[in-house]
């Protein structure tokens, strides 16, 4: 064997171990969220819901409220690229969409993360237990007073109604 082809099958061997070592994130870890979310001490209502996990998207959506009204409002997509990056897009109160990819995806925490962004630059999502979770917004650079935390627990969708 030639030094040019033992050199070829060591390449190979190296992009081969590296590729096993890291796989994609996947989507799964984070069907979990589907359901509907309260927002600890706020309004029935303010919180989150999330859809069930279908062709490698999920879809959520949250809402705001102060005195009985909405005064926020985002809808949410998380979905698994045929790249195998897996990219939540917020899109906040009617504005453009932005773009946060994962950087950590295991079976109890995400973090999301787009440095360009001015606030937030990062976003996590951490399940606590099958009832309670921990949602929270940051900068990037770990700043803890540009940050807002959201626990939340599990809630029945569908709840009653108010015209108010």
């Amino acid at each position: 064997m030639s030094i040019r082809t033992a050199l070829a099958l060591l390449l190979m061997l190296l992009v081969t171990a590296h590729a096993e070592a890291a796989p994609p994130s996947k989507i799964e870890h984070l069907a979990w969220l589907a359901g509907c979310w309260q927002l600890d001490g706020q309004p029935s209502g303010a919180g989150e819901q999330w859809s069930t996990l279908a062709g490698g998207t999920l879809f959520g959506s949250s809402r705001s409220l102060r005195d009985g009204r909405t005064v926020g409002f985002e809808f949410m997509q998380l979905r698994q690229h045929d790249d195998g990056r897996l990219v939540l897009t917020a899109l906040p109160s009617g504005r453009n969409p932005t773009e946060f990819n994962a950087t950590r995806i295991d079976d109890t925490e995400a973090v999301f993360e787009n440095p360009a962004n001015d606030f937030p630059q990062r976003i996590r999502y951490r399940r606590l237990d099958e009832q309670r979770a921990h949602a929270r917004i940051e900068v990037a650079q770990d700043n803890p007073t540009q940050a807002i935390d959201f626990p939340m627990h599990r809630v029945a969708c569908g709840g009653s109604t108010s015209t108010r």
